[in-house]
């Protein structure tokens, strides 16, 4: 029986055995529980790491310069750029006060595990309130490198979930409480005895606990729950100083910089790679071949293939890396990308390690320098350089040649092919290769390269051009971790059973046989599996055909808003013309169809084309280039842009941007028509659909379906969702060949011998549940909240007494509209007739599903709420977004007139008829779908039943009735903005009035209070006076700087709460 034991004892216990794990470096227990102690520790350890350029101990003065530049550190990306700083050396630049200058080192990289660093842990720190009126905080276990603090544990005990832990830190996170010292923090862990779960700090915006993830072993990727094997896997020295260094990522996006700590897979897969060139003799090693990582689609390879490049670039035996990308066009692609994660980067992501190549030339002469650099370039351009220089005898040139050069090559299931590779390897004569793919290609006898001398050649393998695999996480293991979603795929069959019966088949076999009777014909087609039938559909049914596409494209538009989940999501639509034949006259067909029948739509969906223009002055150039200008012309037609056909490359890569969404317009596309661009190395988390009007097989179906599966809202983009409009059955069979091969380990077996981890490729998890089993799943959910201590039988929510009936309530919200989000994502959904009739297959009538869905889950959130604040222990998450069956559409005329009869009810003083007026008010504001509309009506008629609503206009009408909401939300934000200045001192101010100016044009959400520094000139002013005016006794009692740092921060809360309440 497991010993149950308290908070504190867990910790105890946890802080004991980190102090003893590990070898020569261990974790030494201080006592340190104020920020006083810790800054005056930190102070300590800095100037023991310094003693060469210091004297004496640093004065008050110079360790204020200190804390000043830890303090002012304003985002987790920020702090990750300071303890980075400049080649893997953190300094901080100080004033002596003799005059003096001196750079003192905080961290060096280069001494991980060693050298000078210290490693300390620390528990119960108690943290004050930093907002005025929040609660004094303390904080579990901390561990500090060099003084700072760099991980933080929050534990619960056993019979607590580890997400009450995560949620005990958004909470803090949200009241301000990782400043100061903690600015640097790098990493969160969460940890109950038998449950632990770690994420990358973050911003409150960004806080997201998708991305809180578990440990994993290497041999089986099985999660690891037992807290002392995770402490020796992730917190022994030098694993826990690597995983807040080696292993995070500062991401540089333009949109959003963050960090990111890397998945267990993905830091296994890095330090493999990195220890095999460690190894490695380039002197005198003859195998090129270090081996491939198979990661899954979707799961990280970015970062993986990023973070070992970067790390190779920094060891001593390396003299240059080089990434290669197979096409040109993803070459921009992945230079975006890995200058954003370049931790040397400026602001502009430039000027750091990685480099790209603009031709050949400069390809050169980067491989030429001595700079430690990474340089990202594509196959195509050094295969090139190499062509034209391996003949070539030159000190340059046997300089390049004699480089210890690292070659790490993305999507490597694309690189087998051809003699590129084989050339760039004889020429670099020292090189090692690395590969990183989710489809690895392995030998098939059916796969046939070419022919050569007569004889057939096998496709070249993965293993082949790379050697063995190095670390292996495929697509079971990524979708059973949740790191990418399972697929939803539908098989549509354009030609009609009846039709394919009783007119195609006969005609199909009397062609054959122009003998055959009509018996044996009935007979032939009676017997036929749905493969054979198949098998005789020629492609000309589908291929160029007008009915082909108008019947898509009629299902597409019927089911869009089910499968888009009204339109938030967008899709990529694929064709592909058979027989070496070109494929753009049919994606035109289906573009020119979309146009056509976007006449007819009340909302017109954004479509776009692209594919490459034609050069090869072949039959099909002229046709191709004109389309490509008709779609080029669209396109700027609708977004107002200026492409020419010369711009196409420009013209693809905006494309991408809308379809992706990282664009800054805010303008995106519902659905772009592709040949083959885009189903493989493109990443867009809301693309949530794929259709699919040609035959995919092997890693190119695997890669295509990939696009739908990455992880964005839970909620509801449950699955990648796939519909297949030709040949059926035999692309499902296609389908389940290529789940069974890279959903299983043991496919790289035939080559190594390595691996046998049970997989059979049944791809359990992989694809969706069929529409009835879904239906029934959510029935199950619908019995549980019915249950009488939670809403006896939809009814009421659980007394505030019962917490745990509450909180089981919340989760069984969220599981039905998980449930009813992807129930409605069914074509089968679509082609429900009734509401009703579906509501009750899963146990609900219409009134208790607008009851469910509308009363009971406003009147829990507004419950939990209330229990969440002040509570330092809340487990309660807020978000509960309950989906509709049936949309209740609200007649405004009769709300408000219920409103004014209300009204002169209460004033005629018969208070139980307003009361029942009320009632029925706020059941119809329920439903409104608008939340911020419905809480101003609310407001309104509570105030109105409170007797805070001056009621002078008697007798009230229903036409005055939206006025008199309007002025009084506007009261209501005049006084609560009015409140607000009285509390931080800025009544009275000269630039008072452009406090609400500001609130005024300000959107919420965005960083916009600042422009033409309105903001800081309000906040000079306020520092001036605060200490007088300000109301609030904590806040007279702030440091000017604290002051006007939690005035800014607290002025952003105050309008966004205005914008979002009134």
């Amino acid at each position: 029986m497991v010993e149950r034991k308290s908070e504190l004892e867990f910790e105890s216990e946890l802080v004991d055995y980190i102090a003893k794990i590990g070898g020569t470096r261990q974790w030494q227990k201080v006592e340190l529980h104020t920020n006083e102690e810790l800054w005056a520790n930190f102070k300590k350890i800095l100037e023991q790491n310094n003693q060469d350029k210091l004297e004496k101990p640093l004065s008050d003065t110079e360790f204020e310069q200190v804390k000043a530049s830890i303090t002012k550190l304003n985002t987790p990306y920020e702090a990750g750029q300071f303890l980075y700083g400049v080649g893997g050396k953190s300094q901080i630049e100080v004033d002596l006060d003799d005059g003096s200058h001196r750079f003192l080192t905080v961290f060096d990289q280069d001494q991980i595990g060693g050298g000078t660093t210290q490693y300390q842990v620390t528990t119960q720190i108690r943290r004050p309130a930093v907002i005025p009126g929040k609660e004094n905080r303390r904080f579990d276990t901390t561990m500090l490198i060099n003084g700072l603090p760099i991980i933080q544990i929050e534990e619960k005990a056993d019979g607590h979930q580890v997400d009450e832990a995560l949620n005990q830190i958004e909470q803090y996170l949200d009241e301000g409480q990782y400043g100061d010292i903690f600015s640097v923090l790098q990493i969160w862990i969460a940890m109950t005895p038998h449950h632990i779960k770690y994420m990358a700090v973050t911003d409150i915006d960004h806080f997201n606990t998708d991305f809180a993830f578990q440990w994993q072993r290497f041999e089986d990727n099985k999660p690891v729950n037992d807290w002392r094997e995770f402490s020796n896997l992730v917190l022994s020295i030098p694993m826990a100083h690597r995983m807040a260094t080696n292993y995070m990522i500062l991401d540089g996006n333009s949109k959003s910089p963050n960090i990111k700590v890397m998945r267990p897979y993905q830091v296994y897969a890095t330090k493999r790679v990195i220890d095999l060139i460690k190894k490695h003799d380039f002197e005198h090693d003859t195998e090129k071949r270090l081996g491939y990582v198979w990661h899954a689609t979707g799961s990280g390879k970015t970062i993986s293939s990023f973070k070992a490049s970067w790390l190779a670039s920094r060891l001593p035996n390396v003299d240059k890396v080089v990434f290669l990308v197979d096409r040109v066009a993803l070459t921009n692609q992945t230079v975006e990308q890995y200058k954003a994660y370049d931790p040397e980067s400026d602001e502009n992501n430039e000027n750091g390690v990685v480099v790209d190549t603009s031709n050949r030339y400069d390809l050169e002469r980067k491989l030429y320098s001595n700079d430690s650099t990474v340089i990202v370039t594509s196959t195509q351009k050094m295969a090139a350089m190499v062509r034209d220089k391996e003949n070539k005898k030159s000190k340059r040139i046997e300089r390049i040649k004699d480089k210890h050069t690292v070659f790490v090559v993305d999507e490597a299931h694309r690189s087998t092919s051809g003699e590129m590779l084989e050339d760039i390897k004889k020429f670099f004569a020292k090189s090692v290769w690395v590969g990183y793919t989710g489809t690895p290609i392995f030998p098939d006898s059916y796969e046939i390269q070419s022919e050569k001398n007569g004889k057939k050649h096998h496709k070249i393998t993965t293993y082949d051009v790379f050697g063995n695999p190095i670390a292996i996480y495929n697509i079971r293991n990524a979708i059973q971790d949740g790191n990418v979603l399972g697929f939803k795929v539908d098989f549509e069959n354009t030609l009609p059973q009846k039709e394919l019966k009783e007119k195609y088949l006969p005609e199909y076999f009397k062609q054959l046989n122009p003998k055959i009777s009509e018996d044996e014909l009935k007979y032939k087609i009676d017997h036929m599996s749905s493969e054979d039938m198949d098998d005789a559909v020629q492609p000309t049914v589908y291929d160029n055909n007008e009915d082909q596409v108008k019947a898509v494209v009629d299902n597409i538009i019927k089911y869009w808003p089910q499968r888009s989940h009204n339109y938030k999501y967008n899709a990529l639509l694929t064709t592909h013309v058979g027989g070496n034949r070109a494929s753009t006259p049919m994606a035109m067909m289906y573009y020119r169809e979309f146009k056509r029948r976007n006449k007819e739509l009340d909302r017109p969906l954004k479509i776009a084309v692209t594919f490459s223009a034609d050069k090869t002055n072949g039959n099909n150039m002229l046709e191709n280039n004109r389309s490509l200008h008709e779609a080029i012309d669209d396109y700027n037609k609708m977004f107002n842009t200026h492409f020419e056909d010369k711009d196409v490359k420009e013209y693809t890569a905006q494309v991408v941007a809308r379809l992706n969404r990282t664009i800054n317009d805010n303008q995106y596309l519902d659905l772009v028509i592709v040949i083959d661009q885009l189903l493989t190395g493109f990443d867009a988390p809301q693309l949530n659909t794929l259709y699919v009007d040609r035959t995919l097989k092997g890693a190119s179906l695997i890669q295509a379906y990939s696009r739908t599966n990455r992880v964005y809202d839970n909620q509801t983009k449950t699955f990648g969702h796939i519909v297949s409009f030709r040949w059926p059955s035999n692309s499902k069979r296609l389908m389940d060949e290529a789940l069974a091969k890279y959903a299983n380990s043991a496919s790289a077996n035939v080559q190594t011998g390595l691996f046998d981890d049970g997989d059979d490729g049944s791809g359990d998890g992989i694809l969706a549940n069929d529409y009835k089993n879904v239906v029934n799943e959510l029935k199950k959910v619908v019995e549980h909240l019915k249950k009488g201590n939670i809403t006896d039988n939809i009814t009421r929510i659980p007394a505030d007494s019962d917490q745990n009936a509450q909180d089981q309530m919340a989760s069984d919200l969220r599981k039905y509209t998980r449930l009813l989000n992807s129930i409605k994502q069914y074509k089968e959904y679509a082609e429900e007739k009734d509401a009703g009739a579906f509501l009750k297959k899963i146990g609900l009538t219409e009134e208790q599903e607008i009851v469910l869905s509308n009363n009971l889950a406003k009147e829990l959130a507004s419950h939990l709420a209330k229990r969440n604040v002040g509570n330092p222990d809340s487990s309660v998450k807020l978000d509960l977004r309950v989906e509709h069956v049936q949309e209740v559409e609200v007649n405004y005329s009769y709300l408000y007139q219920l409103i004014a009869e209300m009204m002169n009810a209460y004033h005629e003083k018969d208070y139980d008829s307003a009361k029942e007026k009320s009632d029925e008010i706020k059941s119809l504001t329920a439903c409104l779908d608008d939340d911020k509309e419905a809480r101003q009506i609310d407001a309104f008629t509570d105030n109105i039943m409170n007797g805070r609503v001056s009621l002078q206009d008697y007798p009230y009408e229903e036409k005055s009735i939206p006025k008199m909401i309007v002025n009084h939300c506007e009261t209501g934000a005049r006084e609560a903005i009015l409140e607000w200045k009285k509390k931080w001192g800025v009544v009275d101010i000269k630039h008072s009035r452009s406090i609400n100016d500001l609130i005024d044009k300000h959107v919420e959400g965005n960083d916009d209070l600042n422009i033409d520094r309105v903001e800081d000139t309000i906040i000079k002013e306020a520092t001036e006076v605060y200490r007088t005016d300000a109301e609030n006794d904590e806040i007279r009692g702030l440091a000017p700087i604290k002051y006007r740092n939690e005035f800014r921060k607290q002025f952003q809360e105050l309008a966004d709460r205005i914008k979002r309440e009134y």
